[in-house]
Order: C-alpha cells, then structure tokens, then sequence
C-alpha cells in the first residue's frame, strides 16, 4: 500500500479512532521529526487540505510510509479495518483469502451447463444446469482434479436440486476432508466424460473504498467485526455486509436471526449408498436500513445472487440519503470436528453422564443416556451452559460409525439425540462437529 492509499484510508476513518491510537503507535520509537514534519507539510500544502484534523492524519500517514510500517498501523491503529484486509469478494459472497470462480456460464456440451464454480480455502462449490438424471451425471462420481496438484481429487460431500438445476460442495476425496487449496485450472470428469475448466482469480475487497463500520458489539462479542459498503447494481441501492472474526476458524453461515429455534437435523447410514442427511430450515428474520425519516427499507436477495452466504443486497431506498443498518445477530459456525467420546449404552433404564463439551466459545453438557428399546437409546443435552449469554447453540452434527440413524431435535437450551442401532451394540465413539450459533450484537451501522 503506498502512501496515496494510506492517507485516503486513513481520511475514511473516524477522527477519534485515530486521535486515541496515535500516541500509542509512535511510543517509544525514534524518528527524524524535522524530516517527516517537512514531508507532510509539503503533502499537505500541494493537496490544499486546511483542516486540521486532515492534518493530523497526514502526519500520521507519513510517519507510517517513513518506516514502511502499514502492518503496525493494521495491527495497532484500527482493529475494524485491520479485520477486512485479506477478504475477497466473489460472487455475492466474501470469502477470506485467495479465491477463484467462474466468470461466466460454461457449456461442458449439449446436456450440461457449468452456471458457477467457486473455490477458497476449504470451500469448493459448483451449480450445474442439466436435464440428466443424479444417477446419469455419475452420481458422487463426480471429480475435480486441479492441475496444479493431479494427486488430490476432490468429490460431492453433499448436494441439493431444484427442479433441473444442481448445486455440489465438494471435499477432499484423497484426503477424506475439506482440505481444500485454492486453483485456478482443473479437469472436470462428470456424466462419463472429462472437461478441462479454467477460473478467475477473484481481487480482494478494497479497503481504501468507502466501508461503514459498525458501533460496538454487545458485551462478549468483541471478536466480530461488521462492516457495510454501499455497491452499485440493477439501478438500485444494494449494500454489501462484511463480516470478519478474531478467531480464523469461525465462519459466517448467515445474517439475521433465526425465526425458529426449534431445529431438526438427522444423519442415516443407508450401508452402500453412504451417509444421507437431512435438516430443517433455518429462515432468518428480515433485515431493514432507515433513512433519516424513519423509513425502513428491507434488505432483499437479488434473484441473480450466486455463492453463500449471501453478503450482497439490494433494497429501495433512495439515492443519496444517509442510511442505518441494524442487525440484531448473525449464525456463524466452526467447520471441522469440535469433540469426540466414547459412549457406554447401558442395557435398560437411565444413566446420568454430566460430560462437558466445550465449544470453544459456548458449552454444552452431555446430561444423560436413556434406553428406550432394544434398537434405540436416547441422549439429552443441555446447551449454553457458557459464560456468554449473547452466543446460543443452535445446532451440531453428530457421527458414530456403529449407528444406523441419529436424530436431534434442538429447542432452546435443550436437545434430544435418538439413536438406532444393532441390539448388540454396548459401546460407541460420537463425533460432534459443524456447531452453528446465533451471535446476538445488535449491531449499527450508520452509513453517512
């Protein structure tokens, strides 16, 4: 980042933000003050900035190009914009990090269409348009294999359709996991034949455009950090909602809060076919921005968004008027395996276990294990058991290799798991991963 670009950032900022933080950014290091106070005088005279608070941040943006010093000013001066360096926009998503997409739809040949493709860190997704049969395309035959590295394969770990569209998240095949690495080149084999695939690379979000912070977060959540950029598009006001965490490994799965807390989510092992899932809507409440009258406006999914989630939306409110943002909460999730034990059923009857899991940033207690047949037991959980009353679980998965069906119903502060198995069965291991929660901040953005 040159100096241009540090002092337009460093002009969108706050005045107060930077006041309070400059004094301990230069503590304790020695400078040549005559020379960088001549270098920002001088800046500020050809700019014909009188202000005295710009003059301020011109001295600060010279001091910082002086030592080559932008990763201390990212990481000392303001810990929201620091939190936006290295997300990528692609599609109607941000993403952290390198990313690649489709440009534009691809026909493979008379019977598919490629309608998009996006690969980041850990995350490959793909839509297909096709009138071909799941079984015609291959079924989880499906393969990508990246040039860059032919020894990873990467296959369908779950998908969903709609009419003849079809949308596939892929993981590592070789692996057994969603190491994914993001690239550009690749060779796609579906439907028995193969296709050669080249991507994008997607640029980065610019931080030194206009990005509206927002206040601070509830008691708890100082981790999160939203942010807005008002983006043109379709003759409307569309804004697009930047979400970045402290902690690398949580994602965002969604903005707003949930309408129901009551969630069911259940995992069957059908022996050759794999493992098929199901679980049930999670609708969110709708968002709104408000002008200065009070109007809201609500926040709504242009019919072209691609990539999830969704961060792009387009609303009716008029040109050229100061806007507030307000978002009660967010879902977020950890993508990997968060815990697992080993699991005694006993042969009849209720047994008490009070085992803890720790979510990292909320707890729940495995509470007990009920036999309730031959073939099936059940388990009760009690959830946010942690210090922080503004996080809620609302959701996790579950696996055991020895198990037939596991069903949870979530409710609250309670959840009950319904396991079905082999009337032999006397011990197992259960993993638990994927926790969602809803992340209550309540934040505002004012966007002036």
């Amino acid at each position: 980042m040159n100096e241009d670009k540090l002092i337009q950032l460093l002009n969108s900022l706050d005045d107060d933000l930077v006041e309070e933080e400059i004094d301990k950014l230069l503590e304790g290091v020695e400078i040549d003050m005559d020379s960088i106070n001549k270098k920002a005088h001088k800046k500020l005279n050809n700019n014909n900035k009188k202000v005295k608070g710009k003059k301020r941040f011109l001295y600060v943006a010279a001091c910082l190009c002086f030592f080559s010093i932008t990763t201390i000013y990212a990481n000392d001066i303001s810990q929201v914009v620091k939190a936006f360096f290295n997300k990528t926009p692609i599609y109607s998503t941000i993403v952290d990090g390198e990313a690649y997409y489709l440009k534009e739809r691809y026909s493979l040949d008379d019977n598919i269409i490629l309608e998009n493709v996006m690969v980041s860190e850990g995350n490959l997704e793909m839509e297909i348009t096709t009138d071909l049969s799941l079984d015609e395309l291959g079924g989880i035959s499906i393969n990508v294999i990246p040039k860059n590295n032919p020894n990873i394969v990467y296959f369908p770990g779950g998908y969903s359709q709609e009419g003849n569209e079809y949308f596939f998240d892929f993981m590592n095949q070789t692996e057994e996991n969603y190491n994914i690495t993001p690239f550009k080149d690749f060779t796609l084999s579906i439907a028995g034949n193969s296709y050669e695939v080249s991507l994008e690379k997607a640029k980065s979000l610019d931080i030194n455009s206009k990005i509206y912070a927002s206040n601070v977060a509830a008691k708890g959540l100082e981790g999160v950090n939203i942010g807005a950029k008002i983006i043109e598009g379709n003759d409307k006001v569309n804004v697009q909602l930047i979400t970045s965490f402290e902690d690398k490994n949580l994602k965002l799965t969604n903005f707003g809060k949930p309408k129901e807390t009551n969630i069911s989510l259940t995992v069957e092992n059908r022996g050759e076919d794999g493992l098929i899932g199901s679980r049930s809507s999670s609708v969110t409440e709708d968002l709104y921005v408000f002008d200065e009258t009070g109007n809201e406006y609500k926040l709504e999914i242009p019919q072209n968004s691609k990539g999830y989630p969704v961060t792009i939306f387009e609303t009716n409110a008029p040109n050229n008027k100061d806007l507030t943002l307000k978002l009660p909460a967010i879902t977020a999730s950890y993508h990997e395996t968060i815990d697992s034990f080993s699991l005694d059923i006993p042969n009849e009857g209720e047994v008490n276990l009070n085992k803890e899991i720790n979510f990292r940033i909320q707890k729940a207690i495995v509470k007990n294990i009920n036999r309730i047949s031959p073939t099936s037991a059940e388990i009760e959980f009690q959830l946010n058991t942690g210090v922080n009353e503004n996080i809620n679980i609302s959701s996790f998965h579950f696996h055991s290799p020895d198990m037939k069906k596991m069903s949870t119903e979530f409710n609250g502060d309670k959840a009950i798991m319904t396991l079905e198995f082999d009337e032999s069965l006397v011990t197992t291991n259960l993993e638990i991963s994927y926790p969602d929660f809803v992340m209550n901040g309540n934040w505002i953005i004012d966007m002036k």
